[in-house]
Parts: structure tokens; C-alpha cells; sequence
């Protein structure tokens, strides 16, 4: 299956668990993400008003995250932005992911990208939930593998992927309850025959 190409708006970037895993899909490649400068710049003005963050701290954070996936920073043309019928203040992130040819927008503002302004360009908006979901789905293995990632890089205080899932829980509510849903036999025969016809 080709490796989904996605645009993520700014909200999709202020928590920083829901961040941690998405940029690590990024570098496991189980999605390709992009952001323009514009998206980080809206993310470092949000991340600027809380008052546990200094502007080093943000400036470290945009600067791991464009380090991570060098690959998924870039701008729409103003011309293109222009033509774009979502919400004014969104039209950029539409036009990116046009742009790059993406078949998602990952945004936490469904309403700003209704379905006929993005369907023209065969882009479907989808919450952060929809899109880990779809990940999980499609790949759970390689979602395991990036829970397991995000969860060593966690030292202060250390945090185990079940731990680790606790935090996602509210962020990513039905991603977790897949994750945490045992398979039945009935399913584990299931794929057995897929996999062996």
C-alpha cells in the first residue's frame, strides 16, 4: 500500500505527545507529513502563549521537528492559496496539501475544510483521531513499533507504550481503544487466510 501523504495543520502540532507521534511515523515512514513555514509559524505563536515554554525551548522543538523530516517543509504558491474556497485563515493548509500532492489534510477544525472545497482536489479532512486510526489500521505493526520509539525517548520520568497510551487517550480516543481492543480468534483466522489463501 503506498505510504499516505498528508498535510498537517498547526493545531495537529501543540501537544506535544500527539507531535512525538506523528513526526515518528513521519521518520518510520507509515505516513509522508508536510507543514509550511506559515503552519510553524502559526504553531510557535500558540506555543508562545504558554507559560511553561521560553522561545529556545520552541525554537528547539521546530527545529527537531524540520531536522526529523527534512523533506516535509514547503509553501503553496500564493496563486494557488488564492484559489482555494475553504476558510480564508485555512486556504493555505488546503492549497499545501494540493500542493504536494496529498490525499489528507490532519486538522482538529473539520468545519474550516468543508467537504466541497476539498473534494474538488481529492483531499478528504480528517481529525488527528481519523488519521492515527487509519495508521494503526492499515499498519499496526509499524504503529507498534513507533509507540515503542516514542516511549524510549521518554526518560524524565521514564514511560512505558501502556503509559504512553494513557496520555494519547484523550487526544486520540478511538486510536487507543483499537490499540487496546484484543483480537479474537475469529479475527486472528481471519488474517490467517488472507495471508495464506
Amino acid at each position: 500500500m503506498p505510504t499516505p501523504i498528508v498535510a498537517l495543520d498547526a493545531n495537529v502540532l501543540y501537544a506535544i505527545e500527539l507531535t512525538d507521534l506523528f513526526l515518528t511515523f513521519g521518520t518510520q515512514r507509515l505516513a509522508r507529513l508536510h507543514w509550511s513555514p506559515t503552519i510553524l509559524e502559526e504553531v510557535r505563536r500558540n506555543l508562545a502563549l504558554r507559560p511553561d515554554l521560553d522561545p529556545r525551548a520552541i525554537d528547539y522543538r521546530i527545529g527537531r521537528m524540520n531536522a526529523a523530516l527534512p523533506t516535509a517543509l514547503d509553501e503553496a504558491p500564493p496563486e494557488l492559496v488564492d484559489s482555494m474556497t475553504n476558510h480564508p485563515k485555512d486556504r493555505h493548509v488546503l492549497a499545501l496539501a494540493v500542493h504536494v500532492g496529498a490525499s489528507r489534510v490532519v486538522t482538529n477544525n473539520l468545519r474550516d475544510f468543508p467537504d466541497k472545497a476539498c473534494r474538488e482536489h481529492g483531499i478528504e479532512a480528517i481529525s488527528p483521531d481519523q488519521f492515527a486510526t487509519f495508521i494503526a489500521t492499515t499498519d499496526p505493526t509499524g504503529v507498534r513499533h513507533a509507540l515503542g520509539a516514542v516511549a524510549a525517548r521518554r526518560r524524565q520520568p521514564p514511560t512505558t507504550v501502556d503509559q504512553l497510551l494513557d496520555r494519547l487517550a484523550a487526544l486520540l480516543p478511538t486510536f487507543v481503544t483499537h490499540l487496546r481492543t484484543p483480537i479474537t480468534p475469529a479475527e486472528t483466522l481471519e488474517q490467517s487466510l488472507e495471508q495464506n489463501p
